[in-house]
C-alpha cells in the first residue's frame, strides 16, 4: 500500500527544515495524533538521533528507525521497527522539502506499507482510506505550525 502526498508551505526551506529534519524527535510539537515522541539512539548523518519513538493515537507506540537522512537535500526516510498492526510486514515514510521560491517550500510525503494474509487484504482498502486521512491531515498541521509558529487548533484541542 502506497501513500503519497505532498503540500505547498509558505515559508521559506530552511525554516520547514529546522521544524521536519533538525527536530525530527519531536514530531508531537505539531502532529495532533502523536501524542509523545522522544528521540534515541546515536546522531544519524546529522540529525540528532537515528530513532524516534511515539504514541500515535489510534495505534499505539511506534518505534521508527531513520534509514536516510540529508540536510543537502531535505530529506529523511526512516522505517517502523516497531507497532505495526499484525498484518502489516514493514512500513517506510519518505519527507522531503524541495524549495519552489524564497517563501515557498513542497513537502512530498510517501507511505509505504507492505500488507500481508486474509485479513489485511479484506482490511486494505479501510486502511489506505483512514491512512491516507491521516497523512492529509498530517502535513495540514505541519504547515500550519510553520506558517503560523503555533500548533494547529486541531493540536491545542489534544493538549488540554
Amino acid at each position: 500500500m502506497v501513500i503519497k502526498k505532498e503540500i505547498i508551505i509558505h515559508s521559506d526551506i530552511e525554516k520547514c527544515w529546522n521544524v521536519l529534519g533538525k527536530d525530527f524527535a519531536n514530531v508531537h510539537k505539531w502532529a495532533s495524533v502523536v501524542k509523545h515522541s522522544e528521540g534515541s539512539g546515536d546522531s544519524f548523518n546529522g540529525a540528532s538521533c537515528s530513532e524516534r519513538g511515539c504514541n500515535v493515537k489510534g495505534m499505539g507506540a511506534l518505534k521508527e528507525k531513520l534509514i536516510n537522512y540529508s540536510d543537502d537535500t531535505h530529506s529523511f526516510k526512516y522505517e517502523i521497527t516497531e507497532g505495526l498492526p499484525s498484518m502489516a510486514k514493514e512500513g517506510t515514510s519518505s519527507w522531503k522539502l524541495t524549495t519552489i521560491s524564497t517563501d515557498k517550500t513542497n513537502l512530498m510525503m510517501e507511505m509505504n506499507m507492505d500488507i500481508s494474509g486474509f485479513i489485511g487484504t479484506i482490511m486494505k482498502p479501510l486502511m489506505k482510506m483512514k491512512m491516507g486521512s491521516m497523512v492529509n491531515q498530517l502535513l495540514e498541521e505541519f504547515k500550519f505550525y510553520v506558517e503560523n509558529e503555533k500548533p494547529h487548533p486541531r493540536k491545542l484541542k489534544t493538549i488540554k
